[in-house]
């Protein structure tokens, strides 16, 4: 029975205590505010009447301005945990002073000191129960439990209606009502004392001690916030609408029972007895079904609709039922469905600045409006004691009402969007502070490093160094190099210098003349290289002047020398050269054809069939220096060779940079490869890269063309790319059902996946390398998916909420998760929410997955048997040591198929797995190559 409760409220393990203590609480304190306001109506209308309502109205604001600023600097000195006991505490005193006045020394003016009394109390006291709510539950948990939490609230609406209707006459009258009233207030001042002593201190340390902050700051912050200046709008004019509602349940009640106090009090806790009820049932049964599938986007017009409905009633009836069903719309949608929805909308505020603009809004500018809604009642009914009215009865005031109850619908519809925007906002902001954090962290630990390794002392350390700069090929720490050249290690001297000249460095010229007499050989070598190059000295006359130097320096000198443009050019020498120092083979030929391939880049035309075989060269830093060349000439005869190469890890990047200058002329022929799955895989999957760096339109029409590949790390890296060229061509026509197609497509997969994941979880360890292998191919399954939604809804900040997915906050996460439901259609997000939602187990999203996928997976068999049927040659290589390591003797035949198979992890995959089945106890370790594009962001760069 337990377990049923616990799944129809959605309620989660640990969470019961917080809830049931919210619960109570808020209910304790909506019993005594609805227990005081019978009280309170009855002593003030036997005493003075509907229409002086207005007065106490107006005072209302003033009480509330001389407390709300030493509130505020309360929190923040003691912090909301001790000051919310305290201050329960100290109403319970309020109301037995008030009994004893009432008692024993009454005066004239009591029952109005009573009524502004009673309407603080209302506000004070409900702000501070739903501040402790907030605290303890992030947007997620909110949305889910604000509806069972909320239910308090008509709970104590029923608890405080009973009372007032049974026991006025039981403890003699209206006035002793006042001792119950004071018990149920202590009551509360236990309950919030208790959750202080049992909630563990993680949990409400949010709420503990806000920032300081002034007041008048704190309302500038909110004049300055489009999304608080509409919470406050719309705060004001509740309070308007409803304070007119409320004077006309007066009304017709005075008119109805005369000035009789204990019939007024019954009639008035009766009417919250029942209206107590309904809330209840609406809050149980609506409130969080309502906000889990529709959102704010419809909870939060709930009650303006309601109540613009009731009101126009009044004004074409203006009869006591018409008013009693307005005031039922009114209580009955405010502490049920309207409640929940705007505490919510606190939520996207961060907890330090929470408390203070809770107060500010939900006090101040409430007291505002009802001081300003008294000065327009009084002068739209009977006027003041100096000033006439209008005399408008409850046909005008439902007038006026109704006009109100318009701007507030309106209000409320541009509310939904700002609250959408700031949740955007925020993660936005978390994004954009991690990235950079991130990225300054990185570029100042490595440029430190490096710098100090070139500038110590240590050989070791700066060969490490120089030997991380010649891989990156970079021309940043030029400065750094120069100061090298006077190393005492001859090794670092030519290294450095190498490194200086294939950047082009012109200012070492100087030096360079002075290392022509560098007592190292090697070092003699590159000096002469680079003046031959770089500044075209004969290197004849230097060879004859200084006298030793290595052969393939003298060579490459002179073909240098040769090609250069000018009187001294002889092409044909220079290629004879040329194709000697290509032909070098042994210990120096890399080197020799290394040299030719930079040579080239001087006349690149009288050499493209030459430059063509060294692109292919096997040694990677000739062919890296070939793709060079190359990128001046773009050249037909050479795009081939390019394309040949483009699969080569090392190669890559030079290459994709190589073809790129192609343009659109280059665009058919990628289409053309992209599409013949004949294609050696390694060059396709770089494909993509290609069209990206061309950027043009053209281009991502070509991705689009694509997007349909078998290959799994091909598919990703195409819709990885054409997110990339979207926020450069965001005009270019996609069409969304290929998109939605594939979605629909990469979504059922996803829980396919769980379903695979469940019984391999249940037979393997937690750190088995299948279970991580799994794990990291679901991370780029979600990954494809949030590309995907990047292509139909480029503009709602997907790349932002996928990040803050991945964040360790937990606000952070929650938030982006409401992005999310805001801004995902009702069919998506029922499919993608509980995919992303930590709060969803294993457990139930391979229930979800059965539904959905069906044929679910019951054992480990079924699963490997699913993973090795995988497009994925990582997976299926997981599959193929899942056979061993799960001692599979029925899969040991699936083994054969890929004995011979190509990719060499996959045979040792096969080889470690007819070990485990044999009975052998060593087992190579499981690789795991890591996909290219694994944990890159929607639309990264």
């Amino acid at each position: 029975m337990l377990s049923r409760a616990r799944r129809f409220f959605d309620v989660r393990a640990g969470e019961g205590l917080p809830i049931l203590l919210t619960f109570l609480y808020i209910a304790v304190v909506v019993a005594s505010y609805l227990l005081a306001k019978p009280i309170r109506n009855g002593l003030f209308l036997r005493q003075y009447g509907p229409y002086s309502l207005v007065y106490v109205y107006a005072a209302v604001p003033i009480a509330l301005s001389l407390f709300v600023p030493l509130y505020s600097r309360a929190v923040a000195r003691v912090g909301s945990r001790i000051l919310t006991a305290a201050t329960l505490l100290f109403f319970a005193a309020n109301v037995l002073f008030f009994w004893y006045a009432f008692r024993f020394r009454p005066f004239a003016l009591l029952p109005g000191v009573f009524y502004v009394w009673v309407n603080c109390f209302g506000i004070i006291a409900p702000v501070q129960a739903w501040s402790f709510a907030n605290a303890l539950f992030d947007t997620r948990q909110a949305k889910r439990l604000f509806g069972l939490i909320g239910a308090g609230a008509s709970f104590g609406a029923i608890t405080g209606g009973l009372l007032a209707r049974f026991l006025v006459g039981p403890v003699g009258g209206t006035v002793n009502m006042l001792l119950v009233l004071a018990a149920l207030i202590v009551t509360g001042a236990v309950i919030v004392s208790i959750a202080n002593a049992r909630i563990p201190r993680k949990v409400v340390s949010r709420s503990t001690r806000p920032a300081r902050q002034p007041f008048f700051d704190t309302m500038s912050q909110i004049v300055a916030s489009p999304y608080l200046r509409h919470m406050a709008a719309m705060v004001f004019l509740v309070a308007i609408v409803t304070q007119w509602t409320a004077f006309q349940l007066s009304v017709v009640a005075n008119a109805r029972f005369g000035r009789n106090a204990d019939q007024l009090t019954e009639f008035f806790g009766t009417f919250n007895f029942a209206l107590g009820i309904t809330s209840f049932l609406l809050q149980l049964l609506v409130t969080g079904p309502a906000l889990r599938r529709f959102g704010l986007a419809v909870t939060v017009l709930v009650l303006p609709i309601s109540l613009g409905f009731g009101t126009a009633l009044i004004m074409m009836w203006p009869a006591l039922w018409a008013v009693l069903l307005t005031n039922g719309f009114d209580q009955g949608f405010r502490f049920s469905v309207d409640k929940a929805s705007y505490e919510l909308l606190y939520l996207p505020i961060p907890p330090a600045q929470r408390v203070q603009l809770k107060t500010a809004i939900d006090i101040v500018v409430n007291r505002v409006a009802d001081g300003c809604g008294a000065l327009l009642l009084g002068l739209a009914t009977q006027g003041f004691a100096v000033i006439p009215g209008l005399g408008l009865g409850l046909r005008g005031t439902s007038a006026i009402n109704f006009g109100l109850v318009g701007v507030w619908t309106l209000v409320a519809w541009r509310l939904r969007r700002e609250y959408v925007k700031t949740i955007h906002d925020s993660i936005h902001q978390h994004r954009l502070d991690t990235e950079r954090a991130a990225s300054t962290t990185i570029e100042r630990s490595a440029a430190e490093a490096l710098r100090s390794k070139l500038a110590g002392g240590q050989a070791a350390e700066v060969r490490y160094a120089l030997g991380l700069l010649e891989a990156q090929q970079t021309r940043s720490w030029t400065p750094s190099l120069r100061q090298l050249l006077s190393s005492p290690e001859p090794d670092i001297r030519r290294r450095a210098l190498a490194l200086l000249r294939s950047a082009g460095d012109r200012e070492i010229a100087e030096t360079c003349v002075n290392l022509l007499k560098d007592p190292d050989l090697g070092v003699r070598t590159e000096a002469l290289l680079y003046l031959t190059r770089e500044m075209h000295v004969d290197p004849l006359a230097q060879i004859q002047q200084l006298g030793e130097f290595e052969d393939f320096s003298i060579r490459a000198g002179m073909a240098a020398f040769l090609a250069s443009p000018g009187p001294s050019q002889n092409l044909d020498a220079a290629r004879a050269l040329i194709t000697a120092m290509i032909a070098a083979t042994g210990e120096r030929g890399a080197r020799e054809r290394t040299e030719a391939a930079r040579l080239i880049a001087i006349v690149p035309d009288a050499f493209l069939d030459v430059l063509g075989r060294l692109i292919q060269d096997p040694e990677e830093v000739v062919a890296r220096e070939a793709i060079r060349s190359a990128r001046a000439v773009v050249r037909d005869e050479l795009i081939e060779p390019l394309l040949a190469v483009l699969g080569r890890d090392e190669l890559t990047d030079e290459c994709a940079s190589a073809l790129a200058a192609y343009g659109n002329a280059l665009i058919p022929e990628i289409e053309r490869r992209l599409r013949d799955e004949s294609s050696p895989i390694d060059p396709r999957r770089e494909l993509p890269t290609v069209l990206v760096r061309i950027g043009t339109p053209e281009a991502e029409q070509a991705l689009i063309g694509c997007l349909l590949q078998a290959d799994v790390t091909l598919r990703h890296r195409v819709i990885a790319s054409l997110n990339k060229l979207r926020a450069v061509h965001p005009d270019v026509r996609l069409e969304p059902s290929a998109i939605n197609l594939l979605l629909a497509a990469e979504i059922a997969g996803h829980y396919r996946s769980y379903q695979v994941l469940g019984p391999l979880k249940a037979r393997l360890p937690e750190d088995d390398p299948v279970l991580h292998a799994m794990e990291r191919a679901m991370e780029q399954e979600l990954d494809r998916i949030f590309r995907l939604m990047g292509l139909l809804l480029p503009h709602v900040g997907l790349h932002d909420a996928y990040v803050g997915l991945r964040s360790k906050d937990e606000l952070v996460r929650a938030n982006a998760l409401e992005l999310l439901d805001n801004v995902l259609s009702p069919d998506l997000r029922q499919l993608l929410v509980p995919l992303l939602d930590a709060q969803v187990s294993t457990a139930e999203r391979i229930e979800i997955a059965n539904r959905l996928v069906g044929a679910p997976l019951d054992s480990a068999e079924q699963a490997v048997t699913t993973l090795l049927s995988s497009e994925d040659p990582w997976l299926r290589s997981s599959a193929i040591y899942a056979v061993g390591a799960l001692q599979l003797q029925d899969l040991r035949g699936e083994l054969d198929r890929y004995a011979n198979d190509p990719d060499p992890v996959l045979r040792q995959s096969v080889r470690a797995a007819r070990r485990r089945l044999s009975g052998e106890r060593e087992v190579p370790v499981h690789q795991e190559p890591a996909p290219a594009d694994m944990n890159l962001g929607v639309g990264a760069g």
